[in-house]
């Protein structure tokens, strides 16, 4: 049997004790990775994660297109904000994507080391759980968070992943962090939104009015993307 370890913050990830033959799965569910799965729904042929915004404008000036945001808010010069809703009602189709944001890039860039990357959230949840499975590698699931601490819809994405997991009978956890975000999964998957609306970055999101992305980010399995990282970009596997 493989390893689920979680990782409740970026700033945590130095510390886990998973060290070879495993796979990093990031969640920001509000809203990267959400927006990514929903950025190859709409067609995009590759997602280049960016830390920086003067490497991001980089990228723009050499044509490639580009989203961002920081604090929740899209910057200035980007195409694209942090939106899953703005891609979906987007046509995409083979275009590149260069995109860096307040947390969930910035995970990325901490998962690099690892070398095998996946993205999950709500949305892909069973397309990414199946990947997973078929994988068969230790898994670490590293929370964005928010700005290195705790998020409370992160977490309760870790969890669900888990229990998707461990009912194939190939996984186990490995630390208390993993058995507190199933827990507290368990405890709220009949009452999501609910739950969610107690969250701080649910709050900020809803004070600037991205109440269309607050609706889709929790929709469980709307996607079928498998985003996943090739040394130099993230590509969707589902479509291979």
């Amino acid at each position: 049997m493989k390893s689920i370890e979680v990782c409740l913050s970026p700033a945590l990830f130095r510390y886990k004790s998973t060290s070879s033959d495993y796979t990093v799965v990031v969640i920001d569910v509000l809203r990267a990775t959400t927006a990514f799965c929903a950025a190859f729904d709409s067609g995009v042929e590759s997602i280049i994660p960016v830390s920086g915004l003067d490497e991001l404008l980089e990228y723009k000036n050499k044509g490639f297109i580009t989203a961002a945001e920081r604090d929740g808010k899209k910057v200035d010069f980007v195409d694209f904000g942090n939106s899953p809703s703005v891609f979906l009602q987007s046509d995409l189709k083979g275009k590149k994507l260069a995109y860096s944001t307040t947390n969930g890039t910035q995970a990325i860039g901490l998962a690099k080391e690892c070398g095998n990357i996946a993205i999950g959230s709500f949305s892909n949840l069973q397309a990414i759980s199946k990947w997973l499975i078929n994988k068969n590698l230790n898994i670490v699931i590293l929370c964005s968070g928010w700005k290195n601490t705790f998020s409370l819809e992160d977490t309760l994405c870790a969890g669900a992943l888990i229990e998707s997991l461990e009912l194939s009978g190939q996984f186990f956890r490995i630390c208390d962090a993993s058995t507190a975000s199933l827990s507290l999964w368990q405890s709220s998957k009949n009452k999501l939104i609910e739950s969610v609306q107690l969250a701080s970055h649910y709050k900020r999101l809803s004070e600037l009015g991205l109440h269309d992305d607050l609706n889709y980010c929790f929709q469980i399995n709307s996607s079928k993307a498998v985003p996943i990282w090739d040394g130099n970009a993230f590509g969707d596997v589902s479509k291979l």
